[in-house]
Formats: C-alpha cells, structure tokens, sequence
C-alpha cells in the first residue's frame, strides 16, 4: 500500500505551488523577488517547481517579501521542513534518484517505451541492461537491478494507475539472451493481469510513434497536485511541468496501440517463440 508520507520530494512540490501562489497574490514578479531575497538568477524558479529546498531563513525571507503572517505563515513553514527531510535512499543513478521518489508517490503513471521499462524488469533483465550502461559502475550493477525488480513489486495491491504503452521491438530485443527475455515477458504478462496496470503493444504495421522516438513517463501527483514529464538521457534527466506536448504523444501511442486483450494474446505468442 501506498505510505500516507508524501516524502520530501512531494512536499517540496507542495510548498513551491504553494510559494508561487503566495507570491502572485502579493503582486510580486517572479525576477523581483529572486532580486529582493539576494538569490542567483534562477533559483526561485527552482523553489517553486519543487526542484530545491528552501533553509529556515529562507522560507521566513520569503515571508517578508510576500506579506504573510499568522497561520499561512506556519504552514508554509512547515511544509518547508518537510521538504528539507532526507528521501529513503535508492539505488539509482543520480539523476533518477529524484524520478523514484516521485514514481513512489504518483496516483498514476503513463509512459511510452521502445524497451521494457525499469519498474517491469526481472533482476535478470535488468542486470543485463545495466552492465551495457557506460556510466554506472560494475559494482553497482547487481544493487541496482534488484531495486527495479522491488519497485515493481510496490505495485501490486497499490493505488498507483499505470498506463504502459510499449512498442513491439521491446518484446523482440534479446536483452540478457533469449531465456532472460521470455522470463521478463513472463513478468510483464503478470503485472498486464493486475487491475491498477495496463500494459499495450504498439505493432509493427502502426509505423512510428513520436513516444516510442524519445522514450518517456508522465506522473501525476495528487497531493501536490503536480504533472511531470520525465525523460532520460545516458548522462542526465528532465523533469518538465509543461506536458502538453508529452500527453499528446501518449494519447498518440494509444490510438496506435492494440488493445489489452490483443497485446496479452501478442505476448504470450512471443513468449511461446522463445521458449
């Protein structure tokens, strides 16, 4: 189940829409208030997109600024030292140790692959994956894999909504070999018959796919009332806000996709192959 602590990451969500609210309704600019707290350019931007954590002062300079006492004042406190707490540590790389926290917390999650995605994987899949990566350690390899194998398990019997929209070839690609690839479609099989996850296959004959080009996910995060597109590069990530552009991709991916049942009948057929 889903824990009821939001997590740092989360509340840092909650307390920037919640400063940005407070700014705008004391009628101060964006660049006017970053000038007025003494902060580098850009930073305030980073506060309210949930990106950085703001210090006591901080949060009390803003405050000021902003003309608020009283109760709001202590709510924005609070949901301050909230998101200053240290998030459970995972074993990701960097840049996706901030996706983790927020997949954890997400009420649903879209996304568009080319490949089995990482909260699907077998450990054996997984491991296979990640020794080809040129940027993560040998030694960090086996941990790594076996933390995506235990965030998938978080969603069985959680209220997490997953849409999972993948392309053939991910069924095709012999990552780790032909028996690591029929026991990891025997995984994805499983989690396609739970009620919370559904997983599609767009098929050869659909031609391209904007998603399946630039491979992405879309979280929704209801306490914070955010949606974040995430996408991954070899040595980074981005978290964007701004997801029209990402939500029209996976409502693309849709409409090219089979349905559940006929993507469930092209999976096991696949898995019959390769056994």
């Amino acid at each position: 189940m889903k824990s009821t602590d939001p997590g740092p990451v989360v509340q840092r969500l909650i307390f920037g829409a919640r400063a940005r609210e407070l700014r705008e309704r004391a009628g101060v600019e964006l660049e006017a208030a970053n000038v007025a707290l003494g902060w580098y350019r850009g930073k305030l931007s980073k506060v309210e997109t949930g990106q950085l954590a703001t210090k006591p002062r901080e949060c009390d300079e803003m405050l000021r600024i902003y003309g608020v006492s009283g109760h709001e004042a202590e709510q924005l406190r609070s949901l301050a030292a909230d998101g200053r707490r240290s998030a459970a540590p995972e074993r990701v790389t960097d840049s996706a140790r901030q996706y983790v926290a927020l997949e954890r917390d997400s009420t649903e999650i879209r996304m568009v692959y080319h490949e089995i995605p990482g909260i699907f994987q077998t450990v054996e899949y997984a491991r296979a994956q990640l020794m080809r990566s040129p940027v993560i350690p040998g030694a960090q390899v086996a941990g790594m894999a076996a933390a995506r194998r235990e965030r998938g398990e978080r969603l069985r019997g959680s209220g997490t909504k997953v849409y999972a929209v993948l392309g053939f070839e991910a069924l095709h690609r012999e990552t780790g070999g032909r028996e690591v690839l029929a026991d990891q479609l025997r995984r994805l099989a499983g989690f396609a018959e739970l009620p919370n996850i559904s997983i599609r296959l767009i098929p050869w004959s659909a031609g391209a796919a904007a998603g399946l080009g630039g491979p992405f996910t879309l979280l929704w995060i209801e306490p914070a009332n955010a949606r974040i597109a995430y996408t991954e590069t070899l040595t980074g990530a981005d978290y964007l806000k701004t997801t029209d552009t990402y939500s029209l991709a996976f409502e693309q991916a849709s409409d090219l996709a089979l349905d559940e049942e006929a993507s469930q009948d092209e999976l096991k057929r696949r898995i019959i192959e390769l056994e």
